[in-house]
C-alpha cells in the first residue's frame, strides 16, 4: 500500500542586515507605523506556521506507519524507482486485510491480495488468495491449516513476526518476489473511505445476506445491482458480505472479488484531483493510516516513484485485471475442495506443492486481458484442412493451456485466411490477443458467415493461405 505525499524545499529568502543612518535632523516629523505591512507579515507567518504544522505531523503520523526519512534520497538527482523484482520489470505488494474485535485482539487475516505491476505494459493485476486456501503454518512444520492463522499464528511466536511470516508464505505460493507489504485493519479502512468523500461502485448482483456478523450477534445487509456510492461502512459491508443464498454472492470467493472492486474504487479516489489538492484530506487519510495499518519501509523516494506511477497508469490508461485463485481457477485444473475441512481447498497436485499454480500465475501475467476475459473458443475449418486445423489447435492449446479450445468442425473447403471475432462486444481483449497470435488483422465476421457460429464466445475461421497475385 503506498501513501502518496510530495514534500518539496523551497528557497529561504535572504534576510539582510541594513544599517540605518543616524538622521542628520530631530526635526523631521516621525513617520506613520505601517500596520497594514504588519498585518501580511503576520498573515504569512500564520500561513507558514500552518503548512510547518502540517508537514510535521504528517512526518510524524507517516513514521509511525512505517515512513524512514532518508537524507540521501532527499539530496539524490537520481530518478525515483520503486523496488521490483530479479526480473526488473515487475512490482509486487501484497495487500492484507485484518478484524481486529473491540477487545483490541487481533484476528485472522480475510484479506490476502498480491498486487503486481508491469512497468513494461502498464497494466496490474490483483490476486487474491481466499482465507481458506491451506498452507503450512510454521516453517517446515508439517503441518497444514488455512491461511488466515499463518499470521497469528507468527504473532503469537514472536510479537512482529506475522505479516512478514504471511509474505513468505505468500511468495513460497506464488513464487513472486514481493517488495512492499500492508495490512489494514477494517476500522481504517472505514474511516479512509469517508476521508475521501465514499467510493464509486457499480454492483453487478444484488443480493442479501442476513448472516452478517456484528460483535457476537447478526444482522441483515442488502444491495441492489447497479452503480452507487458508498460510505466507509456501507463499503466494508459490501466487501465482507459472504453469507448470501443468491446469485452465487455467497462464497469467499464472491467476497474476494467483491474486495478487489472496492480496492480499484478507492484507488480511483485517493488519486482523484479532488482527493490529491484537498490537504485535509490527505491529512484524515494518514491519520487513519497510521493508528489502523502496519507496512514495510518506505522512503520519500517509494513515496515520489509511487506518485510518479499512479499518474502515468492513469494518463495513460492503465489496466487492472482481477483474479481469484478458487477452484474454477485454471479451468477447474489446478484447486480442489477438501473433503476433510469444510469450505478448506488446497492445490490439486497436493498440499505444499505449487507448481501448477505458479505455472497458471506465469500464463495470467503474460496475457492478462485473455485470462480474464477467458472466453470459450470455438474453431472452424474454413479451407486450411483438417489436419493443419488439428495441428494449428494443438499448438493453441499449448500456448493457452488454461482456456477452452474446441474444434466445431468444418463450414467450407474454399475460403482464404484467417479470421477472429465475437458475436457480443464482452471479448474485445481477447480477440486482440489472439488475432495477434495467429498473424491476422480480420477481427470482424466474414460477410461469408450468415449464422451465429460460436455465439456464446470467440469464433475463430481458419482458411487456406491467401494467394498473393502475380504481376
Amino acid at each position: 500500500m503506498t501513501i502518496q505525499m510530495e514534500m518539496q524545499d523551497k528557497n529561504l529568502s535572504k534576510i539582510e542586515s541594513i544599517k540605518k543612518e543616524k538622521p542628520q535632523s530631530f526635526d523631521k516629523p516621525k513617520k506613520k507605523f505601517n500596520y497594514k505591512k504588519l498585518i501580511i507579515i503576520l498573515i504569512i507567518l500564520l500561513v507558514l506556521s500552518g503548512i510547518g504544522f502540517v508537514v510535521y505531523k504528517g512526518y510524524v503520523l507517516s513514521k509511525g506507519i512505517g515512513f524512514k526519512l532518508d537524507s540521501s534520497s532527499l539530496l539524490s538527482r537520481e530518478e525515483p524507482e520503486l523496488k521490483k523484482d530479479s526480473s526488473g520489470q515487475l512490482t509486487n505488494a501484497l495487500i492484507v486485510g485484518i478484524d481486529t474485535r473491540e477487545t483490541g485482539e487481533e484476528h485472522s487475516t480475510d484479506t490476502i491480495i498480491v498486487l503486481s505491476y508491469n512497468h513494461s505494459t502498464n497494466k496490474a493485476l490483483m490476486i487474491s488468495i481466499p482465507r481458506d486456501f491451506n498452507v503450512e503454518i510454521g516453517k517446515n512444520s508439517g503441518w497444514y491449516s488455512r491461511i488466515n492463522a499463518v499470521y497469528a499464528t507468527a504473532e503469537n511466536k514472536e510479537e512482529g513476526t506475522g505479516l512478514k511470516a504471511l509474505k513468505e508464505t505468500v511468495e513460497k505460493v506464488t513464487d513472486m518476489e514481493i517488495q512492499y507489504y500492508g495490512m489494514v485493519d477494517l476500522k481504517g479502512f472505514t474511516k479512509i473511505v469517508d476521508a475521501v468523500g465514499g467510493i464509486d461502485i457499480n454492483v453487478e448482483k444484488s443480493f442479501t445476506d442476513y448472516l452478517y456478523p456484528i460483535g457476537k450477534s447478526y444482522k441483515t445487509v442488502s444491495f441492489e445491482a447497479g452503480p452507487q456510492t458508498m460510505n466507509g461502512t456501507t463499503a466494508l459491508e459490501y466487501a465482507r458480505s459472504r453469507h448470501s443464498q443468491q446469485n452465487n454472492e455467497g462464497s469467499d470467493y464472491a467476497r474476494a472479488r467483491r474486495q478487489q472492486k472496492v480496492i480499484v474504487a478507492l484507488k480511483d479516489k485517493v488519486l482523484s484531483s479532488d482527493t490529491l489538492t484537498d490537504p485535509r484530506k490527505i491529512l484524515e487519510i494518514v491519520e487513519s493510516l497510521a493508528k489502523n495499518i502496519k507496512v514495510s519501509e518506505f522512503t520519500i523516494n517509494d513515496i515520489e516513484a509511487g506518485l510518479k506511477l499512479a499518474n502515468k497508469f492513469n494518463e495513460q490508461n492503465g489496466k487492472i485485471y482481477s483474479f481469484v485463485l478458487d477452484p474454477t481457477s485454471g479451468n477447474y485444473s489446478l484447486i480442489e475442495v477438501k473433503s476433510t475441512e469444510p469450505y478448506a481447498i488446497a492445490p490439486k497436485e497436493g498440499l505444499g506443492k505449487y507448481t501448477n499454480i505458479q505455472e497458471y500465475l506465469e500464463k495470467i501475467m503474460k496475457e492478462p486481458a485473455l485470462y480474464s476475459e477467458k472466453p470459450n473458443i470455438y474453431v472452424y475449418d474454413t479451407g486450411l484442412g483438417n489436419t493443419a486445423v488439428q495441428k494449428k489447435i494443438t499448438e493453441m492449446k499449448k500456448e493457452y493451456p488454461y482456456i477452452n479450445i474446441t474444434f466445431n468442425g468444418t463450414l467450407f473447403k474454399d475460403k482464404e485466411g484467417i479470421a477472429v471475432y465475437s458475436n457480443t462486444e464482452d471479448y474485445a481483449d481477447s480477440i486482440d490477443t489472439l488475432a495477434k497470435y495467429l498473424g491476422t488483422e480480420q477481427k470482424t465476421k466474414p460477410d461469408y458467415i450468415t449464422t451465429k457460429s460460436g455465439s456464446t464466445g470467440v469464433t475463430i475461421l481458419l482458411g487456406k493461405e491467401v494467394q498473393l497475385e502475380k504481376e
